[in-house]
């Protein structure tokens, strides 16, 4: 299929989503979309990553498995803003929506300046709270359902805010949220690897 096809598809979802705003969605799309609202994740995830393994083992030790979930967490940052970012904007350019000639008079940009020269293919914050939400899911296998649930919202809520603002075209979110997912479940892979073979905490 022609890409160019597909972008001209993307440009006109894009623009869809991008017009419809409110007042009150504003501020919670400003929130969601800021990186400071991702500490609170942060410390939320680990609190009840901890308190799940603490019900599962019988030798636990707290304080070194909060130092390898916060170990992992920050590694999900690094992997996200910068390895995957790098790799994606290598490998396929493509200008921020309000760089595009053909739509740049219609895009709401809110709480941002268009920045040039900067690539919009990989969103790394909607890479970053799937790649939590994924990672989270493989590690707590039982329980916390009302977390898990919140958790998903929450990704999607990140996820719009990045249209919504004018950041991001729908199918590089897509595609940063897919990446988001596959590499929490690696990263779940390489913690129980840590967690249950090389440290035995």
């Amino acid at each position: 299929m022609d890409i160019s096809f597909i972008d001209k598809l993307d440009e006109k979802l894009f623009l869809a989503l991008n017009s419809n705003h409110h007042a009150v969605l504003d501020y919670l799309m400003l929130f969601t979309s800021n990186l400071a609202s991702f500490i609170p994740v942060f410390l939320l995830s680990a609190f009840i990553a901890i308190k799940y393994f603490k019900q599962q083992d019988d030798g636990y030790h707290p304080y070194l498995n909060l130092i390898l979930l916060f170990a992992i967490l920050v590694t999900q940052y690094f992997v996200c803003r910068y390895l995957l970012e790098d790799i994606f904007k290598s490998l396929y350019y493509r200008d921020r929506p309000c760089e595009n000639p053909d739509i740049s008079s219609f895009v709401r940009l809110l709480g941002r300046n268009c920045i040039a020269k900067n690539h919009s293919l990989f969103s790394y914050k909607s890479c970053l709270i799937f790649c939590i939400t994924s990672f989270l899911f493989f590690t707590i296998k039982h329980g916390f359902k009302g977390f898990k649930v919140l958790l998903i919202i929450w990704a999607l809520l990140v996820a719009y805010s990045r249209i919504y603002v004018g950041a991001h075209y729908p199918i590089n979110v897509f595609i940063s949220g897919v990446t988001g997912i596959m590499m929490g479940y690696f990263i779940s892979k390489f913690y129980f690897y840590l967690k249950y073979k090389l440290f035995v905490i």
